[in-house]
């Protein structure tokens, strides 16, 4: 049977493990672009590019509404493209390498004026996200075509969001590093480098996607629209509304947890160490809580299971907002070619009390893993750091208390301020894991209730909008995050002030929490529950000739 072949029998079929995995390996390469534009590229364009917040955020907002047209339109494009491949299938194939040249335009810094860098920020953007869509629309309609069965529909984007979360944990832990090491002290050179290896892995993975997939869902034979038809069809489908506000707002809430991360660990806590860590941690968790997503499902109807679980991510992120700033930061980092004075009593309280200090070398980002050196010959209570590379220093104090017992202290033992806040932040992210699962397999449930309904299906025109509510999410989050930090006069590598601060803490704690809480709201509007689905799936069935029982 060919690709693009259509029966009845096909429309159910249950997937192979090869095609799961095919398919949401996938999604590691889009999240080699996704999790690194929503994690970095706002403290690339205020930090590397030299782009004020403000100017940044309004860029990356406004921006959105080019993406406004380009998704529909690039919908409506996949949904009449005919091949011996299929329809969505031949895009991963030809739009995989001019991707890596939008990426590695926008991560290049051009010596311009402040103007000439807006322009430019706003060119390349665009053209990034432009290209993203011509690849990701057709990528997330392909699920939708693949099989019409919901339960295995969940368990296919289960593994997708596995593969994305997997990936999202690699760009977070690894990028950083990869910046430093390729640019050699240069970030602008680093990050375009870097963007060069991860667009061309993209592309390779692509690759493997396009040939271990099968489209098995097509329209009916009889149908003849035009994209205005598609759009008034959407219109009219009162779940897929609900859906796209849903994300939209999810959306919100995850960029804003990811893109603050980085402000949060430099600026407030100056730990910027531990990012990799908790960005880590925060992928880790999204992955297992994707990967319960189907067990899940079996237990709960999606809706409920979503209510939950944002009431959680909610609940938890108000708390998260209360958690202190521990009086000791414990560890200093030091970046390349600077030369830093450290004072152990900066580090470590010791009260009144003559003590042996020894300097430490922290050799891991990963705390729990952390391998401490002594730094030889430095045990007095100030260092002098030359450091020819970065660095992360620690202080170890040996004294006696008013009981005459030796008591050894270590700054590089993490304070439980920061241990809670890792715990919270797995705790959030093990609940919003499940939510890119569920959400997606409602999209193509949504397309499947249009056929239902009108007679007329646009698989793709439905994830295109699927795609811009992830976008324009992602978008605004992203840029809500930088109007903030301007309104609390952030300042680029600079000591913040407490307002800035203060700001910072919300960005990462209370604001996403508030935009979960909403989420629960919204989803209480979505209608399409699991025994009405089960009933529009045997009525197509019998349309297409197979008794609703097989």
């Amino acid at each position: 049977m060919s690709n693009t072949a259509t029966t009845a029998a096909d429309r159910t079929a249950k997937l192979g493990i090869r095609e799961k995995l095919g398919y949401g390996l996938g999604d590691f390469g889009f999240n080699l672009y996704w999790t690194t534009i929503a994690s970095f590229l706002a403290a690339f364009y205020t930090d590397t590019f030299g782009i004020s917040a403000a100017a940044a955020g309004t860029m990356m907002f406004t921006t959105k509404i080019i993406d406004a047209c380009t998704d529909p339109i690039m919908g409506a494009l996949a949904d009449r493209t005919s091949t011996r491949w299929g329809k969505f299938r031949p895009y991963l194939l030809f739009a995989g390498l001019p991707m890596v040249g939008a990426v590695v335009l926008t991560f290049s810094t051009p010596d311009l004026n402040e103007s000439g860098k807006v322009i430019y920020a706003y060119c390349t953007y665009t053209l990034m996200m432009m290209m993203y869509t011509v690849l990701s629309t057709p990528y997330s309609a392909l699920s939708g075509v693949m099989t019409a069965r919901s339960q295995e529909r969940t368990s296919l984007i289960s593994i997708r969001f596995i593969f994305a979360f997997s990936a999202g944990f690699f760009v977070n832990y690894f990028t950083l590093d990869f910046v430093n090491a390729l640019g050699g002290g240069d970030d602008a050179k680093g990050w375009q480098l870097t963007m060069l290896i991860y667009g061309f892995a993209a592309a390779a993975i692509f690759f493997v996607t396009f040939s271990t997939t099968k489209e098995r869902i097509s329209p009916p034979a009889s149908q003849k629209t035009n994209p205005l038809d598609d759009i008034r069809d959407l219109l009219g489908n009162r779940p897929w509304i609900i859906l796209f506000i849903l994300s939209m707002i999810i959306m919100m809430t995850i960029t804003m947890r990811a893109g603050s991360a980085y402000y949060y660990f430099t600026y407030f806590l100056g730990r910027p160490d531990l990012l990799g860590a908790f960005l880590g941690v925060q992928m880790i968790a999204y992955a297992v809580g994707a990967a319960c997503a189907p067990l899940m499902t079996r237990l709960l109807d999606k809706t409920r299971l979503l209510m939950v679980l944002m009431a959680t991510v909610g609940t938890l992120s108000v708390l998260f907002t209360f958690v202190p700033k521990p009086e000791l930061n414990g560890v200093r980092s030091v970046d390349a070619g600077q030369v830093t004075t450290l004072q152990a009593a900066d580090l470590v309280n010791v009260t009144n009390q003559p003590a042996v200090y020894q300097w430490h070398e922290q050799r891991s980002a990963w705390w729990i893993f952390t391998e401490q050196v002594a730094i030889p010959n430095e045990n007095g209570s100030e260092i002098t750091i030359n450091a020819d590379a970065d660095k992360v220093i620690s202080v170890s104090a040996t004294y006696k208390n008013t009981a005459g017992e030796t008591v050894k202290i270590n700054s590089g033992d993490l304070p439980s301020e920061i241990a809670l806040m890792f715990l919270l932040c797995a705790l959030i992210s093990l609940a919003l894991g499940p939510k890119s699962p569920i959400t997606w397999s409602m999209y193509a449930d949504t397309a499947d209730f249009n056929e239902w309904n009108t007679g007329r299906r646009a698989t793709a025109m439905t994830f295109s909008a699927a795609t811009f509510a992830q976008k324009l999410g992602g978008a605004t989050g992203s840029a809500g995050m930088l109007w903030v930090l301007a309104a609390f006069g952030y300042a680029a590598k600079e000591a913040q002030s407490d307002a800035s601060q203060f700001g910072i803490v919300l960005l990462q704690t209370a604001v996403p929490g508030f935009f979960a809480l909403l989420a629960v709201i919204v989803t209480k509007f979505y209608t399409l529950t699991g025994a009405q689905l089960e009933v529009i799936q045997a009525d197509l069935k019998e349309r297409q000739g197979q008794p609703a029982g097989q």
